[in-house]
């Protein structure tokens, strides 16, 4: 067996996401304790109750998801199964910082703080969105992409290529819609806006990367302990790589299906998803049907993904 974990990224927030790992697992409830430490809000509150109806907006959603993740991660290392890589997509790849020791939780949870804050300010500065066309190959989309741009001079580009025949687009609202109708006449089965506030792996995120990178440096990037796989490249990064990829992942595309693929390619058979939903699962299978793939959010899903692994 050689396993990769997978930390899913925003969207896959919901409430009540964490508690019964918090309830049951010391591990958890110490990394969920430590971070309504570090920040000014209830996160606990946000996470498992959402009283005031916050947990959508991205400043509270990214802190929120990034500790839930990484809450499940802290469960399934209570076992001692090994770890060959592991893959966050987009805010998840910050759980894989944390996880492989490249960053502590607190330096990578203030990291993430900040940038909520600036890709939510970033959002209403440069006004944008995103939507997701089905059933279209990825180089079809990247070249109708480039003809909207040079056409109507604004900025659009692939946020997302989840797997195959779904792919995410992002940009200003008149370049998405300019896009529309060619995304359809090529052979896109649907052409769906994402309910996002922004235009997010965008270069309309441009100011919030600048922004982060000047916040990263400040920090200390250790030797990775196990290999993280970079959204930005699709390809193994270490230390320094990942410093020098925290901006450029802001603006640019997420290359999810290249890296599950690059990871298959090393021999990789077997993946977990520690967070909330199946998002990463649903993708995977339908990038390779062969491989196998379980998830750890509550407990029902971490006894089943334990007694299947333990069988190993």
């Amino acid at each position: 067996m050689k396993l990769a974990l997978l930390f899913p990224g925003q969207g896959a927030q919901y409430v009540g996401m964490g508690k019964e790992l918090y309830d049951h697992f010391e591990e958890v409830k110490a990394i969920f304790d430590k971070a309504n430490k570090l920040v000014d809000w209830d996160l606990k509150e946000v996470c498992f109750e959402d009283k005031e109806d916050v947990i959508n907006q991205t400043r509270y959603t990214q802190l929120a998801l990034f500790t839930t993740n990484y809450g499940a991660f802290k469960a399934f290392t209570t076992k001692g199964i090994d770890v060959q890589a592991v893959l966050g997509f987009s805010l998840g790849e910050y759980d894989a910082i944390a996880a492989s020791g490249v960053l502590t939780f607190e330096e990578t949870l203030k990291l993430v703080e900040k940038r909520g804050c600036f890709m939510e300010e970033c959002a209403v500065q440069n006004p944008g969105g995103m939507v997701a066309v089905t059933m279209l190959d990825i180089d079809t989309v990247k070249e109708i992409c480039d003809k909207v741009r040079e056409e109507v001079g604004e900025v659009i580009g692939v946020a997302n290529d989840n797997c195959p025949g779904q792919v995410t687009v992002a940009g200003t609202s008149k370049a998405l819609e300019v896009a529309e109708p060619y995304f359809k006449e090529a052979g896109a089965r649907r052409v769906v806006a994402l309910k996002v506030s922004g235009a997010f792996h965008s270069l309309l995120m441009q100011k919030a990367s600048e922004r982060l990178y000047k916040e990263a440096v400040k920090l200390t990037f250790k030797q990775a302990k196990m290999p993280i796989i970079s959204n930005v490249t699709a390809k193994e990064m270490n230390e320094k790589e990942v410093l020098q990829n925290i901006p450029l992942q802001i603006t640019n595309g997420v290359r999810f299906r290249e890296s599950i693929l690059s990871l298959i390619d090393q021999g990789f058979d077997t993946f977990v998803e520690v967070g909330p939903k199946c998002v990463l699962s649903k993708l995977v299978k339908k990038i390779n049907k062969d491989v196998r793939i379980f998830n750890i959010e509550d407990m029902a899903s971490f006894e089943k993904t334990m007694e299947a692994l333990g069988e190993e």
